[in-house]
């Protein structure tokens, strides 16, 4: 009996992880579907935060990063997806999916930087990158933002 109950809860403990695992999953497919197909962008000079894009290849491996910073409003609860149409089956770099949100304060020296891989030899001037990224602002309402990645 003694085992019963002490298995009753690590398998209680086991699904509630997985059903986290699955939702976190879900969302993430539903996130990066919508900006695969996302065709209208928001302005980068109207954005309430400063983007940096920086990409590097070393090999094979080209390594790029979208660092977020300089808000011009509080961000809470922030949820950011950064993909690339390379190969749509690669994993992409997100904060706040699977992990917790962050939030960054207006005036704050507080940044965000997604940071990823494309393995290959081809040349990939021509790859977009896009973002999704998602806050709530003071008012607590939810703002989405839309943002094709502008390269040096």
């Amino acid at each position: 009996m003694k085992k019963i109950l002490l298995l009753i809860p690590l398998f209680l403990l086991l699904i509630g992880c997985s059903s986290r695992y699955e939702d976190d999953k879900f969302s993430y497919l539903e996130y990066k579907n919508n900006l695969e197909r996302q065709e209208t962008f928001d302005d980068g000079d109207n954005l309430d935060f400063n983007t940096f894009f920086y990409i590097d290849r070393d090999g094979d491996n080209i390594n790029y990063s979208l660092t977020i910073n300089n808000p011009t409003k509080d961000m809470k609860d922030i949820k950011a997806l950064l993909i690339n149409d390379y190969n749509s089956d690669d994993v992409y770099p997100s904060i706040g999916i699977f992990d917790e949100a962050k939030t960054i304060y207006k005036g704050s020296n507080d940044n965000i930087t997604l940071k990823g891989t494309i393995v290959s030899a081809d040349d990939i001037s021509n790859v977009r990158f896009k973002l999704y990224l998602e806050y709530i602002n003071a008012d607590n309402q939810k703002e989405e933002i839309y943002y094709e990645v502008q390269r040096g």
